[in-house]
């Protein structure tokens, strides 16, 4: 361990800042429901005001804030869900981003369907809204925040070669 250290740099992350997440876990109006939590990224290096970078790859959260099943005469799922943070090191920063969707409704297929076939038109269904993995978003930082980054270690110049300890050869009695 001699001759190396991990330094941690500190950057200051305004409200506001414009961040591209990419959601991590596969998200349904069929599947999910409220209260789900969900993985998301950091997908591009985001350069700082000051001159600081959050790296691409941090890691954090986010929640299914609603999610309705797509329903019968046409009627289309719904899904809401909020992104919460990204994880810095021991910090988090807060996020301010919802992204809500509905399905693709199909009341007018459905309307010509019952005309044309009586009540069995009304089996036709909605789509399901559906966010999959990898799916890029841009959303921005809730409040300012500090956050301390660990950079790579880096060994001093000034700092010893280690020295390869050997034992001494005797012979055995």
């Amino acid at each position: 361990m001699a001759g190396t250290a991990a330094h941690a740099q500190t950057v200051k992350v305004p409200e506001g800042t414009e961040v591209v997440i990419s959601v991590e876990d596969k998200l349904s109006s069929e599947t999910s429901h409220e209260g789900d939590r969900f993985s998301i990224s950091l997908v591009d290096d985001v350069v700082l005001p000051d001159g600081g970078k959050l790296p691409a790859g941090l890691k954090g959260a986010g929640e299914v804030t609603h999610a309705k099943k797509k329903g019968m005469m046409g009627k289309p799922g719904e899904l809401n869900v909020r992104f919460d943070y990204l994880k810095a090191g021991d910090a988090k920063i807060k996020l301010r981003g919802q992204k809500g969707a509905e399905g693709d409704a199909r009341y007018g297929t459905t309307i010509t369907l019952t005309v044309l076939f009586g009540p069995l038109g009304l089996i036709k269904h909605g789509k399901d809204v559906e966010i999959k993995p990898g799916q890029r978003m841009t959303i921005f930082t809730d409040a300012d925040a500090t956050v301390a980054l660990a950079s790579s270690p880096v060994t001093p110049a000034s700092a010893p070669a280690p020295v390869a300890a050997t034992a001494p050869v005797g012979t055995a009695n």
